[in-house]
This record gives structure tokens, C-alpha cells and sequence, in this order.
């Protein structure tokens, strides 16, 4: 073999095998993609113990998909911010009719995390009649500041939750708004740790 042969095919060999994994990952259809990232996050309620239904990605009505995790608890259980960051989205009055009681954190990590559903009662009642004072916690305003673990809010059934029971419906959209991933694996983590 000639001295420019060898050459040519030292300097073609990155090239080569370039073009050799890019037609394995054609030919089998698929491309490896990463996993979603998984947050460090305090667990969102103070309760353990919550069954988690209605999954990441389960089909709704009109053709939308579940972007969070529904975890099923006693109504008024306390919520807790995730992370540190800013409170937004919080009602100053009582929603319309079929809306809920929600809060959005923006998370001093970049991400934001979004509650929903929560309580809309009146103490001791199922009235739907609440105050926003019942679903959040005491003088809690846009744009104030909270720490991991404090409470920012109470379970409850708002908006369209009635008929299912109380929960909180939680996600997790990484970087800015409309980029969900599915909550589950940051839950269970903060679980872990908690029990530890």
C-alpha cells in the first residue's frame, strides 16, 4: 500500500466511522436521546403517604396530553415549594366557574413548577366558595420569595378536580414554560431522601 493511501485513510478514518454510526442509527430508525434531566426537588407535600395516578403523557380531552403527575392526599394537605424562587400566577379572587386555584415557581435552577387544583372550600365544607386565603398560604402574594420546604398552598379539588377528589396535580418544565418532563422521577427522589 502506498505512503498516500495510508495517509488518506488515517486522515478519512474519524469521517469513516462518522458516517458508519450515523447510517446504524438511520438504518435501525431510531437516535439514541437522552434522558430527560431530573431536578434535585423537595418533595411537594408534606404528607408520605399519596398515590400517584393520571401519569405524564396520559390523553386528555381535545387532543391534549398530561404534562404532570396527579397525587391524591387528604384535602387540606400543605404544599410545599420545591425549590427556592418566586411565586407567580397566584388569584387575588375567586376563579370563574371550572377554573382552579393554581401557583407557578420559578425556580431559582432555571425550571418551573407548577401546582394546580388547589382548595376552593370554605372550612369544613365542599362549597367551592372559598377565598384565596384557603388555597394559599397566609398573605402569600405574586412575585414573593420562598425557600424549599415552605408552604406555599393547600390540596383541594379546584377547576375541573371535583369529581376526581382531592390532589395536587404537579409539573416540572425545564429551563422556561411549555417544556415539560415527567415529574415522577424528581418525586420519588425526593421521597428517598426524605425517608432518609
Amino acid at each position: 500500500m502506498s505512503a498516500a493511501v495510508v495517509r488518506w485513510i488515517t486522515k478519512a478514518r474519524p469521517i469513516l466511522v462518522a458516517l458508519f454510526v450515523s447510517g446504524c442509527m438511520s438504518a435501525s430508525g431510531k437516535q439514541a436521546i437522552a434522558p430527560a434531566p431530573v431536578p434535585v426537588i423537595v418533595f411537594p407535600l408534606v404528607a408520605d403517604s399519596v398515590r400517584f395516578t393520571s401519569g405524564f403523557g396520559d390523553a386528555r380531552g381535545g387532543g391534549r396530553a398530561h404534562h404532570g403527575q396527579d397525587m391524591f392526599c387528604a384535602r387540606w394537605t400543605p404544599i410545599l415549594a420545591v425549590v427556592n424562587g418566586t411565586v407567580d400566577w397566584i388569584a387575588t379572587a375567586r376563579p370563574k366557574s371550572g377554573k382552579s386555584y393554581s401557583v407557578l415557581l420559578r425556580g431559582d435552577d432555571g425550571n418551573q413548577y407548577f401546582y394546580d387544583h388547589l382548595n376552593n372550600d370554605d372550612p369544613g365544607t365542599r362549597d367551592n366558595s372559598g377565598e384565596p386565603g384557603y388555597a394559599y398560604a397566609r398573605g402569600l402574594r405574586n412575585g414573593e420569595r420562598v425557600s424549599a420546604g415552605e408552604i406555599i398552598g393547600y390540596v383541594g379539588d379546584s377547576g375541573n378536580a371535583e369529581r376526581a377528589g382531592a390532589h395536587l396535580h404537579f409539573e416540572i418544565h425545564i429551563g422556561r414554560w411549555d417544556n415539560p418532563v415527567d415529574p415522577a422521577p424528581a418525586l420519588r427522589a425526593a421521597l428517598a431522601r426524605r425517608s432518609h
